[in-house]
């Protein structure tokens, strides 16, 4: 693996290393960029380290490339003002490498390990990626309690519409004893025929004149709204847009060119005050050798240049003055073309929402027309059918109590049928209902599958992490064995003791911290490189051995960083150092 850094954190000049498979030391004087190594390399890994995190701070711009088997990934920085701009090539994206990729005292688990905190429910959740499923849980609760709401509102029109369908039920009965009653004792049949025409007449009459009124008012709307667009459209071509649009633009154009002219000034005056200091100071002191050449001089010259000095001085604060009040006046023009742009767009889009609003009436006021010409058509063939009934000799005269009955249930029908119009028949409405019911019981579905997913998954991973945990132990002759128990605390025994963990000493959290790393790097992590700072580590040199050893066969590369004052760097293979490279 090829490393090249340039100007990276700590690191202000540029950096090579070739990194072999295998164990690498980097051995370097403190202060010498072993963190600014650490974290470049990690930021390879995951976006969580930013450019800003990167980036010396006293440097412009800055790169971290690395050749990995012939593959360049990288991360290239270029500082413009007071921004950074970035351009990478990740490995990976995974926030899990600050947790599972570097073994420091920065490391999440390495600080609450060291401060005694048994919970590592929250490293298994993030290691094994579980509280992805939680995520999804919660989004999904999300969705069920939307469609729960949804569904108690259609429940609640499906209420409302079986009421209606039981009154139409109990009127529909009604009307058919009624007309039984009314067959069989055959009173006044043409004339209920009759009024029954007329009573339908009537109200085809009077849904005429409702749906005529509603025509002249729509009609009325009309000419208003497209008054007011012909008014608006008068109003914004008196506006001369692009005329302002390109005045704004040259005035842009001018605001830049003296605000560099008024920077040079800025400059020029800063750069004459020092001077007009320093010649202050050796007119005082009466200098005979120049500050600035070294040569003699006759003190005498400093009054002169004095006065020359302040001329210069004067005629530069009034020009700055002035192109300042000339920068003022042309922002302010702007400001008020930037405002008429603005009024402009306000009546464009008034304009816009005028027309949409102009083709829904009309499109209301064709509906409208073709509503009266069916109501036109049924009113001129109901009285042609009444015409036909009046040139018979009718049997009597007057409503039968039978007929006014039918002709209010039938008003009332009439009634609860539009309502039922207006919130749909229980049929679609049940339809409606059994898809959210169906939707519902799968989404509970999902939920009950990802809980006990959950639960699953946190089990296998914490049994998983206890028997590799005590099986690395065990490899490391640690004396004491570590447990998850129900709550996801880690438990620690020695000789069948419980330990408090706050009790133990460093060297030993920072043993179980590493141990639970190193399980969550080889089963959860595919990465190409660990890194560990070897400065906080007190392990002895057999165990450190065996633990490079269980490195070499979880990753590729092993990097560990070490203090040294004499030498830079060197690489090593497993359990044997090679040659230091300097």
């Amino acid at each position: 693996m090829q490393v090249r850094l340039y100007n990276v954190g700590g690191i202000n000049r540029e950096l090579n290393l070739s990194i072999k498979k295998g164990i690498t030391v980097y051995e370097a004087p403190n202060a010498y960029g072993k963190t600014s190594l650490a974290r470049s390399l990690i930021s390879l890994l995951t976006s969580e380290i930013t450019a800003e995190d990167l980036l010396n701070v006293f440097s412009d711009e800055g790169y971290i490339e690395a050749e990995i088997e012939g593959k360049i990934y990288y991360r290239r920085f270029k500082r413009i003002k007071n921004r950074i701009e970035e351009d990478k090539k990740l490995y990976m994206d995974d926030k899990n490498a600050l947790l599972l990729s570097y073994f420091s005292p920065e490391n999440q688990l390495v600080a609450r390990i060291l401060m005694g905190d048994e919970n590592i429910e929250w490293f298994i959740s993030a290691a094994a990626k579980i509280d992805e499923i939680k995520k999804k849980r919660e989004n999904l609760q999300f969705k069920l309690g939307e469609i729960k709401a949804e569904y108690e509102e259609y429940q609640k029109k499906y209420n409302e519409a079986e009421n209606y369908m039981k009154q139409l039920e109990v009127i529909n009965q009604q009307l058919e004893k009624l007309e039984k009653d009314k067959e069989s004792i055959k009173i006044n049949t043409e004339n209920s025929i009759k009024i029954t025409r007329r009573n339908r007449l009537e109200d085809l009459e009077k849904r005429l004149e409702v749906r005529q009124k509603e025509l002249k008012e729509k009609e009325a709307k009309v000419k208003k709204i497209e008054k007011e667009i012909e008014d608006l459209k008068k109003t914004v071509s008196t506006i001369p847009k692009e005329n302002i649009l390109k005045e704004v633009e040259q005035l842009n154009a001018s605001l830049q060119n003296l605000n560099s002219r008024k920077y040079n000034l800025d400059v020029d005056y800063r750069m004459l005050g020092r001077v007009l200091d320093e010649i202050k100071e050796a007119n005082e002191r009466h200098l005979s050798v120049c500050y600035v050449c070294g040569h003699e001089v006759d003190p005498s010259i400093w009054k002169g240049r004095l006065d020359t000095i302040k001329k210069e001085l004067t005629e530069v604060t009034r020009q700055r003055d002035e192109i300042t009040k000339e920068i003022n006046s042309i922002q302010a023009k702007i400001n008020e073309l930037n405002t008429k742009l603005r009024e402009i767009e306000k009546y464009e889009q008034l304009i816009t929402n005028k027309q949409k609003d102009l083709e829904q009436q009309k499109l209301e006021i064709s509906e409208i027309q073709k509503s009266i010409e069916t109501l036109l058509r049924q009113i001129r063939e109901l009285k042609e059918k009444i015409e036909e009934l009046d040139t018979k000799e009718p049997s009597s005269n007057g409503e039968s109590d039978i007929d006014r009955r039918i002709r209010e249930l039938r008003e009332q029908r009439s009634n609860i049928e539009l309502e039922l119009q207006r919130i749909g028949i229980p049929r679609k409405i049940m339809e409606e209902l059994q898809s959210y019911r169906k939707n519902i019981k799968e989404l509970e579905e999902q939920i009950s599958n990802l809980d006990r997913e959950y639960i699953r998954r946190l089990t296998v991973v914490k049994d998983t992490f206890s028997s590799l945990a005590n099986t690395i132990m065990k490899d490391l002759e640690f004396s004491y064995t570590a447990e998850i128990d129900e709550k996801y605390r880690i438990t620690i025994k020695k000789e069948g003791t419980k330990m408090d963990l706050k009790k133990l000493s460093t060297s030993e959290k920072t043993a179980i911290a590493l141990v639970l790393v190193l399980i969550g790097l080889k089963e959860y992590f595919k990465s190409p490189f660990f890194i560990i700072d070897e400065s906080f580590m007190t392990f002895d040199q057999k165990r450190f051995e065996k633990i490079k050893k269980y490195l070499s066969g979880i990753v590729d590369y092993t990097i560990i960083t070490r203090s040294n004052e004499t030498v830079q760097f060197r690489n090593e293979r497993v359990l044997e150092t090679s040659q230091v490279i300097t």
